[in-house]
């Protein structure tokens, strides 16, 4: 069984239930009015402990800003995917396009300002990222099976490691009852449809089985705008099919010992715009999570995974025929209306074959020492990535005799990761009010057996093999949590953390032309120091928690163009040389030359007006930026960087009038940001502030059924939120706009 970690109840400690129960409805802020208000808080708080912490501790008692979404939670929201539902929390930066709809090499999740690659998300602990891309896999987990999410902000490197930059997200599944199952189908706008279905089987008294199985497919809708859709002639929206099935055994022979093994296959399929786009991905994965109670409150675990990523891709485009060997894209400088008009060709550009596999395990004890020292942990952790890549590139055909396109040039490369680490944590009670939680990790990181090339149409060859290159890190961290009273209390931490080049940065060469992108075998991991406080109030039926944040990165992994003849030698070696002719004279390349800064405030409210209403929202502050840059990176200093907004606040009511019926009323204002990625100085693309609200009504039929309505963008906003390049407006993208759908929700 989990150990819970508590702090102890000593005889001169003046810390009661009702602060602790009182934190803990305020930590869970803008998340908990409608489960608060229809449950006791005994029973509700006793069950919320963070297994993120890696230390089983109470939400109450946590010292970073962390948000528990509930199951119930989850239902009364209006989304429909586990990304969006993610893009309404406190400190997070979510595009509203919603991932089943994007490329998935370009799933990054965001928070607090920082970019891609800098939030751990994890699947009941164990990681839950594409290893090559470094993006998050969305389609794994459908909303219906998911028990709660674990949002914990704040650099987490110094327990889990690699990527726990800006903080953890722990997605929780849903454990197996005795002979329960449930099934939910839902219908909506864009031709939207899903169905979901879980059987829990008892096998005996030590032994559950759970299978469930889920299809959600989207027809999407058209993300260009109106007047610049001639550009991409014959251009459709994206359709996309999530499929999953999951097989979990649980045995527990006895009140101290527990396990699980679970087996999934996953399959996203993407049809992307045009005849020949699509993306496909195959995953077959195991999970194995073993737990041991010994005596004097110890507790030792052990986990152990495994997955495997077939990702198949085929991106498509057309073109304008203009005759002889004349084709325009979307991108050419010739294309006008006019010239519109003409033949389409549809083809594709290129073709990727990626195949990755990731094992990994852990082994965690804890145990308790003293009534000062009352909760140790130590760990260890190991974790090993391998991937192939090949790529095929073509240029724009000639004619409509030949709509494959003309062979221009295929890249390879492969390469290993390892990430070993090990790391301690103590949480001690110096004094009555004062908790103090102490951790440090070291890492080793290490690539190797790596080699990237590229083929040229002509058969010359030009990269080869790469060297190996390890780092090893020291990450530590320290927090404090303080009680003033029943009501009040203030928090503290300052921590290290990491983030190691993806592969995508490290051997994947990509594109034709100018539009080339150069993998740097040299990269160096990003680096943070930051530090965070703030305090949790409440009284009554309100609850206030605010957090000031600051963090500090260095050695930041962005792109530039190289141009002829000032060019990188591993630039001039997979271009041709120092003039880059086969690059066509520049092209992209990784480097590690800028830092950053990002800090801000992050304010959650909620006021439960009675049972029946409950008021809550939140407002954030976020200033990101770079404060250095090398010589070779033209981005301006000290300027939002693109994509980001200042400020974002959102503003709901869930109303119950009847046990039976709950409605729940949500406004989102995102303020003014800059979209606009051109270096040139002085030119920036803005866009203006604006206001999204979603609808979401339950009426529970019956004991067993419920049926349910949502609406997201009720008023229909057309807005964008994705940067593109000044000089090619024709790139942005819009949000969705308003979706309904409708369900019912059936347990047995």
């Amino acid at each position: 069984m989990k150990k819970n970690i508590d702090r102890p109840n000593l005889t001169t400690r003046k810390t009661r239930l009702p602060m602790r129960l009182a934190l803990a409805s305020l930590i869970l802020g803008a998340w908990t009015p409608w489960s608060v208000a229809r449950q006791s808080p005994d029973s509700e708080m006793a069950m919320v402990y963070v297994s993120a912490s890696r230390s089983q501790t109470r939400v109450e008692q946590m010292p970073l800003h962390t948000t528990i979404i509930s199951q119930e939670q989850i239902r009364t929201s209006a989304v429909q995917t586990l990304d969006q539902l993610l893009r309404d929390v406190p400190g997070m930066n979510f595009s509203a396009v919603p991932a089943a709809l994007s490329d998935p090499t370009g799933h990054q999740t965001r928070m607090r300002g920082l970019g891609n690659a800098k939030v751990l998300m994890l699947l009941d602990g164990m990681p839950m990222h594409d290893p090559f891309y470094l993006t998050t896999q969305w389609f794994k987990v459908p909303l219906s099976n998911v028990e709660r999410v674990e949002i914990l902000r704040g650099g987490n490197s110094s327990l889990w490691g690699n990527m726990a930059v800006a903080g953890v997200v722990n997605i929780v599944t849903k454990r197996p009852r005795a002979n329960a199952g449930e099934v939910q189908a839902s219908a909506g706008t864009a031709g939207t449809w899903s169905v979901a279905a879980s059987r829990d089987l008892a096998l005996s008294d030590t032994v559950r089985m759970n299978l469930a199985a889920d299809v959600h497919h989207m027809e999407g809708y058209q993300g260009t705008p109106d007047a610049y859709r001639y550009r991409f002639p014959e251009r459709q929206a994206t359709t996309a099919d999530n499929r999953n099935v999951s097989l979990t055994l649980h045995v527990q022979p006895d009140d101290t010992l527990r396990g699980y093994v679970r087996l999934g296959y996953h399959v996203q399929d993407q049809q992307i715009s045009y005849r020949y786009g699509e993306n496909l991905q195959r995953s077959p994965d195991i999970a194995v999570h073993v737990e041991k109670k010994l005596p004097n409150r110890t507790n030792v675990e052990a986990n152990a995974w495994s997955q495997y990523v077939a990702f198949d891709k085929l991106n498509g485009n057309t073109c304008y025929y203009q005759g002889g060997t004349v084709c325009l894209t979307s991108t050419s400088a010739a294309l006008t209306p006019q010239a519109a008009t003409r033949d389409v060709i549809q083809f594709y550009s290129q073709q990727g074959r990626l195949r990755y596999r990731e094992s990994g395990s852990s082994l965690l004890y804890s145990t308790r020492i003293s009534p000062l020292i009352y909760a140790a942990t130590a760990g260890v952790d190991f974790r090993r990535l391998s991937a192939e890549d090949t790529e095929l590139f073509y240029n724009t055909p000639v004619s409509p005799a030949a709509p494959q396109g003309r062979f221009d040039n295929a890249t390879t490369g492969h390469g290993v990761q390892t990430f070993h680490g090990v790391f301690g944590q103590i949480k001690l009670a110096p004094l009555d009010a004062l908790d103090m939680t102490i951790s440090a990790r070291v890492d080793r990181y290490a690539i190797d057996d790596r080699d990237n090339r590229r083929t040229l149409a002509s058969g010359v060859q030009t990269g080869g093999p790469l060297p190996a290159w390890d780092k090893t890190a020291l990450d530590p961290s320290v927090a404090v949590r303080y009680s003033l009273g029943d009501s009040l209390s203030l928090r503290a931490a300052a921590y290290k953390a990491f983030r190691a080049p993806g592969f995508n940065n490290l051997t994947r060469t990509f594109g034709t032309g100018t539009s080339t992108t150069i993998a740097n075998p040299n990269l160096t991991t990003e680096n943070l120091r930051g530090w965070e406080s703030g305090g949790d109030y409440r009284r009554g039926g309100f609850s206030l928690g605010a957090t000031y944040f600051h963090y500090d990165i260095a050695d930041m992994i962005a792109t530039f163009t190289a141009r002829s003849g000032a060019a990188p030698e591993y630039v001039q070696l997979i271009c041709g040389g120092s003039k880059l002719p086969t690059c066509g004279g520049a092209a992209r390349y990784y480097t590690n030359d800028q830092d950053g800064r990002a800090h801000g405030i992050e304010a959650v409210a909620s006021w439960r007006r009675s049972r029946q209403l409950t008021v809550d929202g939140f407002v954030t502050r976020t200033r990101t930026y770079l404060t250095r840059r090398g010589s070779v990176v033209t981005d301006p200093l000290h300027e939002q960087l693109v994509g980001v907004p200042e400020n974002i606040a959102t503003l709901g009511a869930t109303w119950s009038p009847t046990e039976a019926w709950r409605t729940r009323l949500q406004g989102r204002y995102t303020g003014p940001m800059s979209l606009d990625t051109t270096s040139v100085a002085g030119v920036r693309v803005r866009q203006g502030g604006y206001s999204v609200w979603d609808l979401s009504t339950e009426y529970r039929w019956s004991k067993a059924v419920a049926l349910f309505f949502r609406a997201t963008n009720l008023a229909d906003r057309r807005y964008s939120e994705n940067a593109y390049a000044a000089s090619q407006a024709y790139n942005q993208t819009l949000s969705p706009p308003r979706t309904l759908s409708t369900g019912v929700r059936a347990s047995f």
